[in-house]
């Protein structure tokens, strides 16, 4: 544009529009160019010579130029702005062919009635950029199957990406402004783990940890987190970006492929390992009944890996000729091809097996052949489903981990016709035994570990009562279950053994808080209820934990050690955990020596009894005396009788009190008849060993034979867990003790185990309600209730219902306002030796109480 045609504001701007940093284009009234200022030659790549008196369109993009002049156009005539007082995005294309992003703005500019136009153009390419790579990572954070999270600095849910829902069943809404643990954590889960994932949070070089996390309808999954915290320039945690992989499948195949060939390296045997194989494919919750078989010479099946699998179905497929209608299995070991039956009912192949499958709940079944390197068929593979249906892709994964260790297993001991069993695994829980501890142990002592090496000796609390009243079939698929629950409930390093009948080892490393998180959650979870046939069974554990090196050096002093702080454990009533401290060691012994002077005080008669007096509840009249064993040793002084029984019961010393305890009653009421003193029975506890020696009853005759006492004098007390012990062998021994005469009483009623169920079958003429419920008699309600009805339940067997720890009057008021029989307690005598029964009986007066 000449300068002499500049009005003095073009004079003006115009050097200021050549120094902006924006490109400045202008237009005149024919669409020519008139200004392109130094901005804009390094945005198009170009000198303003190249672009100055032609048409605009060379610096349009090719693709909007056809149109472009009918838009300026169209404003230019209407005044209608489509183009002009709006910013928009568009992509420019250099002289050079190179393009890039810009922001232009248009402005209508009016001179002497000529309308011209002036662009502002502004490179945003890098911002195009920045928001692509925004959209794409958005993009992949959104579509990937794996669970994204991002946290504040206080572990607060700020985002979750739609995998995470998936994952765990929550809405975003359910878990945003939640901390991570409380999405996490399931009743199994480790605390001390989440506990690391906040302190891993801290390192800025990510973190990664395997975990037990929980759906939201309450499966257990296994899950990988990977934490990566991203920093302020200061330095504090602005985020954290938490990436979740679902790792359930390959966990339960990692440590089944981990523990079943450590169970092959191992030399079990063959059954061993396959029945360990089925077990652990089972009690994974896939609904499935595996099955294992060989093919022996003679192309005949054999059974040689089962875990629930009907044994009569078992003993049917045994010895079954393969053939191409000889069921799922042996049509896959005839054919050496894998084998659906998704519908036994209609498969031709099971026309000979189909009704004994029916029959035991067996709809499907996959068979797939085992083959050997070789190309022979060595075996097969079965699932048996429950119901019609295909195998799912979980099966087939199982199933092919499952066939690489039974082709191990199989090519190791296919040569041997029988291989004894080793006694280094557990062939009911598939987990390694006490032996296989011993042997070990040391080993992973010298193992480099994180933190303190830990073992945790746990012993179930009064399981022998499961077997005695529910057989040992029922208390060995209770065991079974209790080794699943642990094995799931322990760390993936973590190693468990049964080391007993009812005791497991667990071994374990980091910090003590560990251990001691540990077992509360064992704890938790054993004391859930479990079921027993039809009846709903809890029961608890004890644990004991020893550290090393701080207990121990060696492998054998840890475990003992463990052991010893796990009875610690169940001498403070079972139901919880002790660590174990070098006080334990000499309790032990102070044990020891207790047992050794009782043992001696037995032998030369230094035990006494005492007589607690029972009176009639409204008269107040004698009712008889409990005879109550007491020790005073000239060395060790008194010994209270808690104390001495519990040792007694330890060490099978119980026998021999309670002997000497039911000859030194009746001796004494022999010499109250002879010299006139009113004690109608006397009362002598026995313990549960009495009752399993069929020569009790033969014992008890001898001694009122020898005392000359009438046998309605005495009055044997059992207790419930006596009841339970042996309920058959019980009931044999109370009702001979009934023909012989002999009153029996159930002591400590309601405190048991379940005594409701069977006392109605007890030949007792006597209850007595526990001391316990006399606490809260006054003013709680429940307990009154459940008073009543044991003095209600007691009656109606034609039963005395006594009432143990009374001790004010107003206990006595209800009780006999509730019309209990008889009483007991310090109300009326604490415990006398028999001269000072006699004393007492001399000046006591019987005081009637009536009902109100």
């Amino acid at each position: 544009m000449p300068r002499d045609t500049l009005d003095d504001t073009q004079v003006t701007v115009l050097p200021a529009l050549e120094q902006t940093i924006l490109g400045v284009v202008l237009i005149d009234e024919t669409n020519t160019v008139t200004f392109f200022n130094s901005a804009a030659e390094r945005l198009w790549n170009c000198t303003r010579a190249d672009v100055l008196g032609r048409n605009v369109n060379v610096l349009v993009p090719r693709k909007i130029r056809s149109s472009h002049d009918d838009l300026i156009k169209h404003n230019r005539d209407t005044g209608i702005n489509k183009i002009v007082g709006t910013s928009r995005e568009v992509q420019v294309e250099r002289f050079d062919g190179t393009s890039f992003w810009a922001e232009l703005s248009l402005s209508r500019i009016s001179v002497s009635g000529k309308i011209g136009y002036m662009a502002l153009i502004r490179d945003i390419s890098q911002e195009v950029a920045d928001r692509e790579k925004i959209r794409l990572l958005s993009l992949v954070v959104r579509e990937t199957d794996r669970g994204v999270v991002i946290l504040d600095p206080e572990f607060r849910l700020i985002y979750v990406n739609r995998a995470f829902t998936d994952m765990f069943g929550y809405e975003p809404s359910h878990v945003i402004g939640h901390g991570l643990s409380v999405i996490l954590a399931g009743d199994t889960t480790d605390i001390s783990t989440l506990n690391q994932l906040h302190s891993g949070a801290q390192n800025d070089k990510g973190f990664n940890l395997d975990i037990r996390a929980r759906h939201k309808n309450g499966r257990d999954i296994w899950v990988s987190a990977t934490m990566n915290p991203v920093f302020e320039d200061h330095g504090d945690i602005e985020n954290i970006v938490v990436v979740l992989t679902d790792i359930t499948e390959n966990h339960f195949l990692e440590t089944l492929q981990r523990d079943a060939l450590e169970a092959i390296s191992s030399d079990l045997s063959l059954r061993e390992i396959m029945d360990f194989i089925c077990r652990r494919i089972e009690n994974n919750g896939l609904d499935v009944m595996p099955a294992i078989f060989t093919v022996d010479n003679n192309s005949k099946l054999k059974c040689v890996g089962r875990a629930s699998l009907p044994l009569s179905l078992v003993e049917l497929f045994d010895s079954l000729e393969i053939g191409p209608d000889v069921g799922s299995s042996g049509v896959a070991a005839y054919t050496g091809k894998s084998i659906t039956s998704p519908d036994i009912e209609i498969d031709p192949k099971w026309l000979t097996l189909r009704s004994a499958a029916m029959r035991n709940g067996i709809r499907a079944a996959w068979a797939t052949p085992i083959v050997l390197r070789g190309g022979r068929v060595a075996g097969v593979f079965t699932l048996y489903f429950r119901t019609k249906r295909q195998p799912q892709a979980w099966c087939q994964k199982a199933v092919n981990a499952s066939l690489h260790l039974c082709t191990l297993a199989l090519e190791r001991y296919e040569a041997k016709e029988h291989i004894a069993k080793l006694s280094h695994f557990d062939t009911l829980t598939g987990l390694p035994n006490r032996l296989w501890l011993r042997q070990h142990l040391d080993k992973m002592l010298r193992r480099p570990t994180r933190g303190n090496f830990m073992l945790l000796s746990l012993g179930l609390d009064n399981f022998k009562n499961i077997n005695d009243v529910f057989g040992h079939a029922a208390g060995d698929d209770l065991i079974s279950y209790i080794a699943t629950q642990l094995r799931d409930a322990i760390g993936i390093d973590d190693t468990i053994v049964r080391s007993g009948g009812d005791q497991f080892t667990i071994i374990t490393s980091g910090i003590q808080q560990h251990a001691s998180s540990l077992s509360d959650m064992i704890l938790r979870l054993l004391s859930q209820p479990m079921q027993v046939g039809d009846v709903s069974v809890t029961f608890s554990a004890s644990i004991g934990i020893s550290v090393y090196p701080e207990n121990g050096e060696t492998g054998e002093t840890l475990l003992k050690h463990a052991e010893t702080a796990m009875f610690q454990a169940k001498a403070h009533g079972g139901g919880n955990y002790c660590f174990f401290s070098p006080k334990m060691n000499q309790q032990a012994t102070d044990r020891l020596i207790l047992a050794a002077a009782l043992r001696d005080a037995i032998a030369h008669d230094r035990l006494r009894l005492v007589y607690q007096p029972q009176v009639h509840a409204r008269t107040g009249k004698m009712y008889g005396v409990e005879a109550l064993s007491r020790w005073n040793d000239p060395t060790l002084g008194f010994i209270s009788p808690a104390r001495f029984i519990a040792v007694a019961e330890e060490t099978g010393q119980i026998e021999a009190i309670g002997k000497w305890s039911m000859r030194a009653a009746c001796r004494q009421m022999a010499e109250w008849i002879r010299n006139g003193i009113d004690i109608p029975t006397v009362s002598v506890n026995l313990s549960p060993l009495h009752f399993r020696d069929e020569k009790l009853p033969e014992f008890v005759a001898e001694v009122l034979e020898e005392t000359g006492i009438p046998p309605a004098r005495l009055m044997v007390e059992i207790t419930e867990s006596t009841m339970i012990d042996n309920y058959d062998r019980t009931i044999k021994a109370a009702q001979a003790l009934r023909e012989l005469g002999v009153g029996m009483s159930m002591d400590d009623f309601g405190t048991g185990f379940s005594s409701l169920s069977n006392l109605a079958g007890l030949p007792v003429n006597e209850v007595k309600i526990d001391r316990s419920f006399m606490n809260g008699l006054e003013t709680v309600d429940k307990v009154r209730s459940v008073v009543t009805a044991v003095i209600r339940i007691g009656q109606s067997l034609g039963m005395t219902v006594v009432a143990e720890g009374v001790e004010h009057e107003e206990q006595r008021q209800i009780l006999v306002n509730m019309d209990c029989d008889v009483l007991q307690g310090y109300m009326f005598s604490k415990p006398l030796a028999s001269e000072d029964l006699i004393t007492w009986l001399a000046s006591y007066t019987p005081k009637e109480i009536a009902p109100t």
